[in-house]
């Protein structure tokens, strides 16, 4: 017959394994799916063109092929930039906060060297996320976004094991593809996904990215968003 030390000692005993089950649960995830696409770094995907610029968590511009296949730190700018641009195939461009002046900063893409700094108009550099198509996106319920273009909807993108979609941060220049910030749980970096406009192709190019900035280039000199200069 078991007294009823003993008993209490094995209630105890589950209980401190049961807590423990339960942080790790909690706090590492564990048990927890997650929605994070794969990643491209690891499993590259030659099917998503393009070049694209992203700030990492040391506030440097990261050059990346869209498709995941390289990627290396430009230019370390020493703030969150508010807006990136593709100028051309020699040139990027960062738009700082206000109320600094000579906002706008133009890099060599190359060597990573700041060339000048132009003050730029506000009313040029605002950006409300349509696409070059003139698609725009609209939350449905949940984490569906419905894409709308001319008044009629024309696609759906689910994100399945979410609340709420991740931030639309940009569009490729075709408007075929669209990049997200994702905010995981537990206080981990932001991640840059990459989705096909009908919901089918999807990948993590980056994490721990910061700001929200994304600007997207191809090879035939075509850039999202449009640059703010000549």
């Amino acid at each position: 017959m078991t007294s009823p030390s003993a008993r209490w000692f094995a209630i105890a005993v589950i209980g401190g394994v049961a807590a423990v089950i339960v942080t790790a649960v909690v706090l590492l995830g564990i048990g927890v799916s997650d929605p994070s696409p794969t990643s491209l770094e690891k499993n590259p995907n030659p099917a998503i063109p393009g070049d694209i610029l992203y700030v990492d968590e040391a506030s440097c511009i990261v050059l990346a092929r869209a498709s995941g296949e390289a990627r290396g730190q430009v230019h370390c700018t020493g703030v969150i930039p508010q807006l990136l641009y593709f100028l051309d195939d020699r040139r990027i461009a960062y738009l700082v906060p206000n109320p600094y002046p000579n906002n706008l900063v133009i890099v060599d893409l190359e060597s990573g060297r700041e060339l000048e700094r132009r003050t730029i108009d506000q009313s040029r550099t605002m950006l409300d996320f349509t696409a070059p198509d003139g698609t725009r996106i609209f939350q449905r319920d949940g984490a569906r976004l419905d894409l709308i273009r001319d008044g009629q909807v024309t696609g759906t993108i689910a994100f399945d094991g979410l609340d709420w979609p991740p931030n639309l941060v940009g569009w490729s220049p075709d408007s075929q593809w669209l990049a997200f910030a994702y905010y995981p749980p537990r206080g981990r970096g932001a991640e840059l996904w990459l989705v096909s406009r009908d919901g089918r192709v999807r990948g993590t190019l980056a994490t721990g990215v910061v700001g929200g900035a994304v600007a997207w280039r191809f090879p035939d000199g075509r850039a999202w968003p449009p640059p703010p200069i000549d």
